[in-house]
């Protein structure tokens, strides 16, 4: 494990999330691009029209990362693991993943937390459950839907958390009504461009959006799913995880498949017998 940087870890903590800038090889950035572009020509019509703010919602889990080999060498990328490392993630676990890709012309993504933790005391704390880190394929900005969020929300209670809906309703993603509070300028709001190859870190539960693609070229962001430090976590946060998680990585590795094996050390392997917590996806009174 490399050293912890401290400016970033208490940006981190502070903010609710960080950048870190040309992480991914233009080489691996190019044939994500061309992969996903491949699994997005699978999908159905009925997907996109379901799925407008967001664009697509494909699902990347285990299997899929074992199928191909551009996208396992992702989730074991030593660059990530080492940003993880440098905010002081010795021992990160991956859940799953999606492909989130806005078309042309598409509409802003609402406001929302991922947080599903909020039964949960450890997500009252400085301490992530989970995090998501997001790689934009091509260079974003607030013309082409870049990533919005709200220093501090992961952590202090914002308007927005009384306002939002919990969940991703279908209303929201269908765009069925532009006046939702969801789809407005929020208080607090900074946008975040990047260019393609960077990475930003960030709490589940940091309230982010993204601008409308105003661009006539497709905009796709993979966003994956971690756990930065399931091995520090209390034992019930290990069996929710491992209950909503494990069976994601069940399936087998290939031991002469160099890549693959690099992703065996990110496997969720919780094996006690604690009672998972419900989840839970608005905060209680304790956010203050």
């Amino acid at each position: 494990m490399g050293a912890v940087n401290v400016g970033l870890r208490e940006q981190f903590i502070r903010d609710g999330y960080v950048l870190f800038k040309g992480v991914l090889e233009p080489e691996l950035v190019e044939g994500l691009r061309v992969w996903s572009d491949q699994i997005l020509g699978l999908q159905e019509k009925a997907h996109f029209e379901q799925n407008r703010t967001t664009g697509s919602m494909v699902l990347i889990d285990w299997a899929m990362a074992y199928r191909y080999n551009v996208l396992a060498e992702l989730v074991a990328h030593p660059q990530a693991v080492a940003a993880l490392a440098a905010l002081g993630f010795a021992e990160p676990k991956f859940g799953h993943g999606r492909i989130i890709s806005k078309p042309p012309q598409s509409p802003p993504l609402f406001w929302h937390e991922d947080g599903r933790f909020w039964d949960d005391p450890v997500s009252y704390t400085w301490q992530p459950i989970q995090c998501f880190l997001m790689y934009y394929l091509t260079d974003t900005d607030a013309r082409n839907g870049c990533l919005r969020v709200i220093p501090g929300s992961h952590r202090k209670r914002h308007p927005l958390h009384d306002q939002a809906a919990p969940m991703h309703t279908d209303e929201l993603r269908t765009y069925a009504n532009p006046e939702d509070a969801a789809f407005q300028r929020a208080e607090g709001e900074v946008d975040v461009p990047v260019r393609a190859g960077d990475l930003v870190i960030g709490y589940g539960r940091l309230f982010h959006a993204a601008h409308a693609n105003l661009s006539d070229e497709r905009r796709t962001v993979l966003t994956m799913w971690y756990y930065p430090h399931f091995v520090g976590l209390p034992e019930r946060t290990q069996a929710t995880i491992f209950s909503l998680e494990g069976r994601n990585g069940e399936t087998g590795t290939n031991p002469a498949n160099e890549v693959q094996a690099r992703m065996e050390p990110l496997r969720i392997v919780y094996e006690g017998d604690a009672e998972p917590i419900a989840q839970r996806w608005t905060p209680g009174p304790a956010l203050k």
